[in-house]
């Protein structure tokens, strides 16, 4: 068909073409007869350009180069060179561990002409799929554009595949064909063979799961899958050329469609190896790995991590139905079902984790203020935040936040995150399903005792792995293993400071510069020596910060005073709203992100929690107490008198200092001379230098063995 195409060469579109063929000039041969290289007396400018162009046309398919006029065709118009070179014209579907380009992989890449069936099973070799895409002129896919060839690509960028891609998906819309592959066999009047009729898109990757630990069976159900996409791609492309050239009868004065699907072809299997028949099939025993891209072991091998205790909350919307609870204690999961919120709590601050991962959304779309649908601002700011934004842009299936189906369990985990943290538990947002996808363990859906099996061979122990648990149970211990990523450097956090943060494991990050930053926080009473013990540490190179210099600089931009009663004033409002937490997060940005930071005047619970979450293991909280006399007695000293050291002390705030030593890392009391106090600190450094020695001579190790 190609020789009876023009609209590839310059100045003549699909008008001036089929004015051509309702002229009689169907071929080449028939142009160059009715136009004059000198002179033309057809109503269109003809130069020499065109006649170049016509040139290296006829020369392009005397040298079989069809990419030629693939570059030059219309994307919608390559079903022409499929039409010109059918034997050549290769049928194209590839499975693969899930939907997401950025985190899947391919397991099976299947390629037919109209007569055979080719195919490469993931850790086999590729050599036949490479020969047969190198002869190929044009390839058909269904929605091969969004997904099969940007698989490909991306993973094997050595294939040459011919420019020539027909989408089906795409190319059958203008004739009412529309919807996914399945549907449109149905309405078509295609039938798939019993065994594998009602199987899904997502039954791929359970079936190469199966296949990987040796079920020859499901790796050969797997085949039966992809060629049955295949034959039906051709069924399907017979039904759109039917109409197409229906819709356009000038098509058939010189060409009619070939008839890809002749009839059902059949898979033909041998279990010898050697069997050279070229229409055998012969499928050995899986190749691929099978264990988890990482282990409990990469990411625990450090000494702030191997004790780590965190607690994974797999949340419900309501508490009529039960959340997953877990324990991760080391490598050790203990897990239960829990419906109260009260409950919940209660067992969380039972268990004494260092970090809390809760799958729920924990926030709303910036500027929302409240989860239901009559919030004034849903028009404007939406549904979805930017982590889910992120997400859906890297195929990963997730719910927007305030969906309607969302929006209870939204409310739920903002409630629950923020009762948490107001008891000084720092807590983190995870999305179990993305972190089983990026580990390369199925998911739930797929099968919970396959995600079982993951778990463990990532390195959980648990009385879940071997007794009948719920799959909120199950997914509340991947929720746990997120704070072990997250604790290990090993994370990517997704969103803003705003709407703060997902969670998600980040195989390839360097985890040194997380894991090797020191950042002390001091709290205590007034006087007690905070402000001293941070300036220590900024004598050592630490970069300091503290609370009041935030509300200093916001009455500073008021026109008020700054001095003890209006800085207390201050931040007892902000305290209300828009709360510590802002206070904390506008502190944090004020900080280098690259340096050793010393932070001064922890007040609440909220402001540890905060500091856990921005920092992880690299922050060391240190209380610091001294008896009163000695406080009254350096609160004098700085030109205050006894009657307002009294008033100071007596501010609610104070009362709730006591309850920050409870979740310090180190108390030091500082009753002393200043030297002795001094002594204390360097000691602490001493001791967090230590630390970082140690867990920089474990990442030696880890990266020697990587290599």
């Amino acid at each position: 068909m190609l020789k009876n195409t023009f609209i590839h060469l310059p100045g003549i579109g699909a008008k001036k073409e089929r004015t051509f063929w309702e002229k009689g000039i169907l071929t080449w041969e028939d142009f160059e007869r009715n136009f004059s290289r000198q002179r033309s007396f057809f109503p269109i400018e003809i130069d020499n350009t065109l006649w170049s162009a016509l040139d290296d046309s006829r020369a392009a398919l005397d040298r079989g180069d069809f990419d030629y006029f693939a570059e030059r065709l219309p994307s919608n118009e390559h079903y022409r060179i499929a039409l010109s070179e059918p034997a050549s014209t290769v049928f194209l579907d590839i499975e693969s561990t899930g939907l997401s380009l950025y985190y899947d992989h391919t397991t099976l890449i299947g390629a037919a002409d109209p007569n055979q069936y080719h195919l490469y099973m993931k850790g086999h070799d590729l050599k036949l799929i490479t020969e047969v895409l190198s002869k190929a002129k044009c390839i058909v896919t269904f929605n091969g554009t969004m997904f099969d060839i940007k698989f490909i690509r991306k993973e094997f960028p050595q294939l040459n595949m011919p420019k020539a891609h027909v989408d089906l998906r795409f190319f059958g819309l203008p004739y009412g064909i529309r919807g996914t592959q399945k549907h449109i066999e149905q309405e078509l009047g295609l039938k798939r063979v019993d065994e594998i009729r009602d199987m899904r898109g997502d039954s791929a990757p359970l079936l190469w799961y199966q296949y990987s630990r040796g079920d020859i069976e499901a790796g050969r159900k797997l085949i039966e899958y992809n060629h049955a996409d295949i034959e039906g791609m051709k069924f399907i492309f017979d039904a759109i050329l039917t109409k197409k050239f229906q819709a356009n009868r000038l098509l058939s004065k010189f060409s009619k469609p070939p008839r890809f699907f002749r009839e059902h072809h059949q898979l033909k299997w041998t279990d010898e190896p050697k069997d050279r028949r070229a229409d055998r099939i012969f499928l050995p025993p899986s190749r691929a790995e099978t264990r988890p891209k990482i282990t409990y072991a990469d990411l625990a091998h450090n000494s702030r991590a191997a004790n780590l205790r965190v607690v994974g909350i797999d949340l419900t919307g309501s508490e009529k139905r039960p959340t997953g609870w877990c324990l991760l204690a080391g490598s050790e999961a203990i897990t239960k079902l829990i419906r109260t919120d009260k409950d919940i709590i209660r067992e969380t601050l039972d268990a004494k984790p260092d970090l809390v991962s809760i799958d729920s959304p924990l926030s709303m779309p910036k500027g929302r203020i409240r989860v239901t649908n009559d919030d004034p601002g849903r028009t404007k700011f939406g549904i979805m935040r930017e982590c889910e934004r992120t997400l859906k842009k890297r195929g990963v299936n997730v719910y927007p936040s305030l969906i309607d189906s969302m929006q209870k369990l939204t409310e739920r985990g903002i409630d629950l995150s923020k009762h948490l943290r107001s008891l000084g538990v720092p807590v983190i947002e995870s999305y179990p399903g993305a972190a089983q996808d990026i580990m390369g363990i199925p998911r739930k859906r797929a099968s919970l005792e396959y995600l079982k099996e993951g778990l463990g061979a990532f390195g959980i122990a648990g009385s879940f792995l071997n007794t009948n648990v719920s799959h909120d149970e199950v997914d509340a211990v991947t929720s746990a293993i997120v704070g072990v990523f997250f604790w290990s450097g090993r994370f990517e956090a997704l969103g803003n400071d705003d709407e703060e943060y997902l969670i998600i494991p980040d195989l390839l990050v360097p985890p040194d510069p997380w894991r090797n930053r020191m950042v002390v926080g001091f709290s205590g009473p007034i006087a007690s020596g905070k402000t001293t013990g941070a300036r220590f540490f900024e004598k050592r190179g630490f970069s300091y910060g503290r609370y009041s210099q935030v509300l200093e600089e916001i009455l500073k931009e008021r026109g008020d005073k700054v001095n003890r009663q209006t800085l207390q004033k201050l931040g007892d409002r902000i305290h209300k709203k828009p709360g510590q937490r802002w206070l904390s997060r506008e502190l944090a940005r004020r900080l280098p992100r690259d340096k050793n930071l010393a932070i001064d005047g922890l007040r609440f619970l909220e402001d540890h929690a905060y500091l856990v979450e921005s920092f992880g293991p690299a922050f060391f909280h240190i209380h610091v107490t001294a008896s009163e006399s000695v406080r009254k007695k350096r609160y004098i000293e700085t030109g205050n008198n006894s009657s307002e050291f009294q008033k100071a002390i007596l501010h609610p705030v104070e009362a709730k200092i006591p309850r920050l030593a409870e979740i310090a890392g180190k108390r030091v009391t500082n009753d002393d001379t200043m030297d002795s106090y001094e002594e204390q600190l360097a000691r602490i450094i001493q001791e967090i230098e230590r630390i970082d020695a140690s867990d920089t001579r474990d990442n030696q190790v880890e990266i020697t063995a990587d290599r």
